[in-house]
């Protein structure tokens, strides 16, 4: 399969003409049906109670596990975090899996601390909030930001870091960021390890995620279904994972903190990609990207410095550690 490396005018070929509003179709998709992602304000973000978590196999509850923190909200955001507990999963895809690429070896991965990742993608009144501008091509308070590059990203992450850090509702060392790749695939699987969270059956997408169906009308559109939607779609409009978190197949693709590369050759802890690069990861797929790119496995591959993808998104992740901004890519 051909892989995403995407050129930047791609954007502007793929793109159908934004609107200012709804699609004006309705989504035959259930919004949430987790009990277990209930969220609260709180006052800072130091919460040791014991939540439960389920896992779900074909729809039915596979079995409970306590997830050591409770998830919570950004106060002035409706942001919605879910808390993600240290684990060891297979990263990657195997072999037979169909329509996988060369770049998704299976290894193992271990990640030694847990992690805060947004129960949706970030919307675009989320970051008019944060930012004072809305640059989304797809209008809609509740549809996901996007057109924005990693580097905004970065800057919209800093600036919200600062603002709750001076609110005092940060712990010393956290600070809001992209997830890793490894964290980002380990929060969408929630246990799996089919192509997709859900199970083996792509053509079951558009029951849980926007993609590129018969309503988008590209050549390698999937027309023997209908997801609902056009263009993007509100979020949390589809049925979350075992974990809770929602749209992580499909809707827009989301910027992940690595810079795209190949993977160690066997077991990691903690990885972090490469040391440099010239592009970075994008994960999850888009509502203008094929069943195969929505697949837990498929890696893309996008300029950093580019702000003009209007299916490139990102969600927001809440870790240890402050990283220096790096350098910007002047390959573009």
């Amino acid at each position: 399969m051909m892989k995403l490396l995407v050129a930047p005018f791609v954007a502007l070929l793929m793109a159908e003409g934004g609107d200012s509003g709804s699609d004006g179709s309705e989504s035959n998709q259930t919004t949430d049906e987790n009990p277990d992602a209930k969220t609260a304000e709180v006052a800072k973000i130091d919460l040791d109670e014991n939540e439960t978590r389920t896992t779900f196999k074909n729809g039915k509850p596979l079995k409970e596990e306590k997830i050591g923190k409770k998830p919570f909200t950004i106060p002035g955001l409706s942001m919605e975090m879910l808390w993600c507990k240290p684990g060891t999963f297979t990263m990657g895809s195997p072999k037979i899996e169909k329509n996988r690429d060369d770049d998704e070896p299976p290894h193992t991965v271990t990640l030694t601390s847990g992690f805060y990742l947004g129960k949706h993608e970030v919307t675009q009144s989320q970051w008019e909030l944060v930012m004072g501008s809305n640059p989304s091509w797809f209008k809609g308070a509740d549809r996901p930001v996007e057109t924005v590059s990693w580097h905004d990203v970065i800057s919209f992450c800093e600036k919200l870091t600062e603002q709750e850090s001076k609110a005092g509702r940060l712990t010393s060392g956290m600070s809001y960021q992209l997830p890793t790749e490894a964290q980002w695939e380990y929060a969408c699987r929630a246990g799996t390890k089919t192509p997709h969270a859900f199970g083996e059956a792509s053509g079951e997408l558009h029951r849980h995620g926007n993609y590129a169906d018969r309503n988008t009308n590209f050549d390698l559109s999937d027309n023997a279904h209908d997801d609902g939607f056009k263009n993007t779609s509100p979020v949390g409009s589809y049925k979350p994972n075992g974990w809770g978190f929602h749209d992580m197949h499909g809707n827009v693709f989301e910027w992940c903190a690595d810079w795209y590369g190949d993977y160690p050759s066997g077991a990691a802890r903690d990885p972090v990609g490469p040391a440099y690069g010239s592009s970075r990861v994008g994960r999850g797929g888009s509502r203008s990207h094929t069943a195969y790119h929505a697949r837990s496995a498929n890696r893309g591959s996008l300029v950093p410095a580019y702000g003009g993808y209007d299916f490139l998104g990102f969600r927001l992740c809440l870790r240890l550690g402050r990283k220096a901004r790096p350098k910007v890519d002047a390959s573009f």
